[in-house]
Order: structure tokens, then sequence, then C-alpha cells
């Protein structure tokens, strides 16, 4: 039994402002450990419930936030950008199960916590008409190959979120928001606890969830928060601008409409440094 476990840190339990998952910030230390632990306890849960082999991807910015020496010394985890299938690095139709740990909101979501889509430059991403935050996304990329999702742990929102495109996965919902910066959490070793009994469920629900599967071709759509990333955008081939925040694009899958996507994040990333507009 194989498990792929994607990690982030806006959804772990406590995390309630940007800043904190930033490794500049002054506590960004105390949340990946949080962070960590929140990890342990999925692999624990997995082995559990019969895993034998785990892949965990560290999935938050850099990729250089696990601490790798407290974690069980028999999986292995890929670290550091860029990486291969983003937040879905290293997974493969080898694998039974994917988890996602620490799991936040799409953007503009009402009551959900740090909420974003990889980046705060995309307002709206949609794949075939589903809107699609990174919970989403990564269950269409494990889709592709054939991989169900069975476990989502993080924010409440992020959670309902997956739960609108997967039916009967294990849900286990660390904090919910009260606050565009304000969280009702739970304690780091009470999420632990039930991310480990959710996790051990998960296992055993392997071959009785549905991949979440897009069909093909893709046709994406992604609106910006400003004007300047669609111009910029739409300089990429097969990308077409809509109107002044949106471009379109048709892609022959999912994995070729991830890639296309994480271009655009990047070209955002420089039209943002250009100015306000």
């Amino acid at each position: 039994m194989k498990v792929h476990i994607t990690a982030d840190i806006e959804g772990v339990a406590v995390i309630c402002h940007d800043e904190q998952g930033d490794q500049k910030g002054w506590d960004y230390d105390r949340m990946r450990r949080i962070m960590t632990g929140e990890v342990e306890a999925a692999i624990l849960g997995a082995k559990d419930g019969g895993a034998d082999e785990i892949l965990v991807c560290d999935a938050h910015d850099t990729g250089r936030n696990l601490l790798i020496e407290e974690l069980p010394e028999d999986v292995e985890v890929i670290e550091g950008s860029a990486y291969d299938m983003g937040m879905m690095s290293g997974i493969s139709d080898d694998f039974d199960a994917s988890f996602q740990v620490g799991y936040h909101s799409m953007r503009h979501t009402h009551a959900g916590v740090l909420g974003h889509t990889y980046t705060y430059s995309i307002a709206e991403l949609r794949m075939n008409g589903i809107t699609l935050g990174e919970g989403g996304l990564s269950a269409a990329i494990a889709g592709h190959y054939g991989v169900p999702v069975t476990m989502v742990s993080g924010d409440s929102r992020a959670i309902a979120q997956v739960r609108q495109l997967v039916k009967g996965f294990v849900e286990v919902p660390t904090k919910q928001g009260v606050g565009l910066y304000g969280v009702r959490t739970l304690t780091p070793k009470k999420a632990c606890q039930i991310i480990r009994e959710g996790a051990k469920e998960a296992v055993q629900l392997a071959g009785k969830i549905k991949p979440f599967v897009l069909r093909k071709p893709i046709q994406m759509q992604v609106e910006f928060e400003r004007p300047l990333m669609a111009e910029y955008a739409a300089q990429i081939p097969t990308v077409k601008r809509k109107d002044i925040k949106t471009v379109t694009c048709k892609s022959k899958d999912v994995i070729e409409a991830f890639k296309v996507f994480e271009t655009m994040n990047r070209v955002a990333s420089y039209a943002k440094s250009e100015g306000p507009l």
C-alpha cells in the first residue's frame, strides 16, 4: 500500500497569518514544527492502517519547511523547488491513496483563512468550468494518475471545497476561520491525534473512493488580481486574453494545463513587480 502525502502550512492548526508561513516571520520556526507534527501524525496513521511505502511532498512555498530529521526513518520526502508537479510532486499511478495535510481554502472564500490558489495573484482558477483551489487542483492531478484523495486535513472551508469534488474521503478539520486573519483552532496535540486516527481510516478507504478525474481536453480559465498579470500571461503561447483580468487556455490534459498555470504564476510574479496595475 503506497500513500502520497502533500503537505502545506497555512491549513495546519494555530496558523492565522501569512507571516507565520514566511521563513522571515518571527514565529515561522514554531509553525514549521507544528506542520512537521501533523505530517508525522499522518505518516503514523497511514502505517497504522497498513501503508508500507509513504512519500511526502513538502508543498509550501520553497519546499524547505519540514524538519525531516523528526520524521520516521522509512519514509521519503521531496524537498525544495521547482517541483515537477508542484504540490503533487512525486505522484504517479503507483500510489493507492493521496492525503492532503494542512490545506487551506481558495482565494476569496468567506470564513476561509489565508485563502489563495498557489499565489495571491490568482483570483480564480477554473478547469472545465469547475472552480478549483489547491485542494481541487491537487485532487485533479492525483486523479489523472487514477489515485483517489482519501484524507484532507486543515481549514474546514478547504475541506468543504474538496468535498464538492470528491465524495467519501476522511475529513479532519483542525481549525475554522473567524476572520481573514483569525481562527478557532484545535491545539497541535489534539490536531495530531485526530489526523493520525483519520489517516488510519483513510488508508482502508483507498479502494472505495473514486479519483477526481477531469475530462480531456482541459479548458482552463484564470482570473488574476491585476490586469497587467493577464496582459503578460496572454503572451504565453496557447493562452488567450478573455477580458481585462482573465485569460483562457486549452490543454490536452490536466498535467499540461498545470504546467501552463504554473508558468502563469511566474509571469504574474514578474508583473506584480512592475507596478500596481
